[in-house]
C-alpha cells in the first residue's frame, strides 16, 4: 500500500530505457538491448552488403550497433551471463561481417579492429561516466562566478 493505493506487482520495469527485473539484489535485462542492437545490425548489413568493404561495415556497427548495446552499462549491474550474452552478439555480428565461423579468426578480427570483450567496453564506460561525474562534481564547486556551470 502506497498513500491508501494497492501496488501492483510487476516482474519488470522499464525506466529510462532500463529494464529493472523484480529480484533480491538489483538487477537489470539485457534483452531490449540486444533486441535493438539487431535490429540496427540487420539494418545496417542488409544495406552495405556487396555495396561497400567490411571495414565500412564494422566502423557503422561500432557507431551505431554498440551504442544500444552499451547504452546505460555505465550504471546497470551486469551479471557474468548478461556479459557473456553480449559479447556473443558482437562476435556474431563480427562473423556475418568477415563472413566466417571460426572462433580463432574472429577473436583475432576483434582485436585487430579494437573490439575488445563486452565487459572491457562495460568498464571503459563506467570509468567515463566517473571521470565526468568528478569534472561535473569540480566545476559544482567553482561556485557560480565559474563559466561551465
Amino acid at each position: 500500500m502506497l498513500a491508501g493505493y494497492e501496488l501492483q506487482f510487476a516482474q519488470s520495469l522499464k525506466y529510462v530505457g532500463v529494464q529493472f527485473l523484480a529480484a533480491k539484489k538489483l538487477k537489470c535485462s539485457v534483452d531490449n538491448a540486444m533486441i535493438k542492437f539487431y535490429r540496427t545490425f540487420n539494418a545496417i548489413y542488409s544495406m552495405s552488403k556487396g555495396a561497400q568493404s567490411e571495414m565500412v561495415t564494422l566502423q557503422l556497427f561500432k557507431s551505431y550497433c554498440l551504442t544500444y548495446m552499451l547504452y546505460a552499462t555505465e550504471v546497470m549491474p551486469l551479471s557474468k551471463h548478461s556479459l557473456k550474452t553480449l559479447h556473443f552478439c558482437v562476435s556474431q555480428a563480427v562473423a556475418k561481417i568477415f563472413n566466417t565461423c571460426d572462433k580463432v579468426c574472429i577473436t583475432q578480427i576483434r582485436l585487430a579492429c579494437d573490439l575488445p570483450d563486452v565487459s572491457v567496453l562495460t568498464e571503459h564506460c563506467r570509468k567515463n561516466f566517473m571521470n565526468n561525474m568528478l569534472d561535473n562534481e569540480q566545476l559544482h564547486y567553482l561556485g557560480p562566478f565559474c563559466v561551465h556551470c
